[in-house]
């Protein structure tokens, strides 16, 4: 049995490692696993053997590809095995890649219009025009369609809500909150029909959402378990996403992730120093405390050796840390809940949070530009907890990789006043 996975990023090949191993200990179905980080430069050699992978895969995942060179010859190969693959599941790639998604009856292409408003509204339009003349395959296509994009809106619109509601949260983080409720209400989706493949496509995009160890193993056994034939996979049980916080406080000595300030220094304040620190006792005073940004798919995946390696060496200094989560996409969130200390007036007053990004719609270059107005002129709550602010995501401050709005982030940084840095990531940079 074999399983292709190709993706962008350093955070999914230890869990991917990890995962095979799992799997084949414990389900005995001899897996292999071929992985292959779509963000490099491939040789010649390296292209026969992504080839010869995909060509002998029974399930292959795409994530996270948008490379024009290596999207357009990856095409080319995934329309070349078709007929060979049980599955092709994609997650998060340009709109060509996703039109290559099928599992069962699910087939993407035959889909136009997924994830994108404009697309939804003229699907509407032809099925209004149509109807009284559409064949059963038609039918399941709409219902199909229909849930896809339901459950995208869905999101999205509690997201939106919850900014405008005056919730603490930037858009993203509200995404993430209702996304952990999506596994909940897929309950009610049949999991039989014309609904049981683009439910169980959902159900994939859960568990990658929330990239832990035990996420992305379950995330391969669902889909070897409903689209590989075979008896061992029958009696294999798998567990339902667990959920992770979408912004906390990480520290390499903790038993877990804290997602407030005030657990987080309670800990921080008696704990026993693991870490083999012969420095003064760290206190959290502001003048000697630094602020890390971490991305926060790599300490849920627990590839976060960096992260851990460069705590110690601060604290090693007689330096104290705070090393939050990012949501990625708007590191201004982690930084006001877990670097700002705000006083009685401020911490009442609800702030305005901006739409910041609604993953499920497409976006105009246009909409890109305004995502951040309500927020990018807002003042910022208090004074600073840290010393200086050290960004180790790689991406802007506000915007992430899919834009920079350089205005919102010169104006908090501005008004927070302390140094902020950004690491080199010597993997791209």
């Amino acid at each position: 049995m074999k399983l292709t996975v190709l993706y962008v990023g350093s955070s999914l090949l230890a869990p991917l490692r990890n995962a095979e191993r799992e799997i084949n200990r414990e389900c005995q179905i001899d897996l292999h696993l071929a992985a292959y980080n779509f963000g490099a430069n491939f040789t010649d050699p390296e292209w026969q053997r992504i080839e010869q992978d995909l060509g002998e895969a029974d399930v292959v995942f795409v994530i996270h590809v948008m490379d024009g060179e290596n999207a357009a010859r990856l095409i080319r190969l995934l329309d070349r095995f078709r007929s060979k693959h049980c599955a092709v599941v994609v997650i998060n790639c340009m709109p060509e890649l996703m039109k290559r998604t099928r599992m069962g009856k699910l087939d993407f292409a035959r889909l136009p219009g997924i994830g994108s408003r404009k697309g939804a509204r003229k699907q509407r339009a032809r099925a209004e025009k149509s109807q009284g003349h559409r064949s059963a395959r038609e039918d399941e296509a709409n219902s199909v369609k229909g849930l896809l994009n339901s459950i995208g809106s869905w999101i999205g619109r509690r997201a939106r809500r919850g900014s405008k509601n005056g919730s603490n949260g930037h858009g993203h983080a509200q995404y993430l909150k209702f996304t952990d409720r999506l596994p909940s209400l897929l309950r009610y989706v049949p999991s039989a029909g014309p609904l049981r493949d683009a439910k169980n496509y959902l159900t994939l995009f859960c568990y990658f959402l929330q990239p832990t160890p035990a996420n992305i193993r379950s995330m391969l056994l669902y889909a070897l378990k409903h689209y590989v034939d075979d008896e061992r996979l029958k009696r294999v049980s798998i567990p339902t996403p667990e959920a992770m916080p979408s912004v906390a406080i990480y520290h390499p000595d903790a038993p877990a992730l804290f997602e407030s300030l005030e657990t987080y220094s309670t800990w921080y304040l008696n704990r026993s120093l693991k870490s083999q620190v012969s420095s003064p006792k760290l206190t959290l005073d502001p003048k000697s405390t630094v602020g890390l940004l971490l991305m926060r798919p790599q300490i849920i995946s627990n590839a976060c050796k960096h992260y851990d390696a460069l705590i110690r060496a601060i604290e090693a200094e007689g330096l104290s840390v705070i090393p939050a989560l990012s949501t990625l996409m708007d590191n201004r969130e982690a930084c006001e809940k877990f670097f700002l200390q705000q006083d009685k007036a401020s911490a009442q007053q609800p702030r305005i949070a901006g739409d910041s990004c609604d993953f499920v719609d497409d976006l105009s270059r246009e909409s890109r530009k305004t995502i951040h107005e309500k927020t990018r002129n807002q003042s910022v709550p208090g004074q600073s907890r840290v010393s200086q602010i050290i960004s180790l995501t790689g991406f802007s401050f506000v915007g992430g990789p899919a834009m920079n709005d350089s205005e919102a982030a010169s104006n908090f940084l501005k008004q927070l006043n302390v140094p902020s840095n950004r690491g080199a990531n010597l993997s791209r940079d």
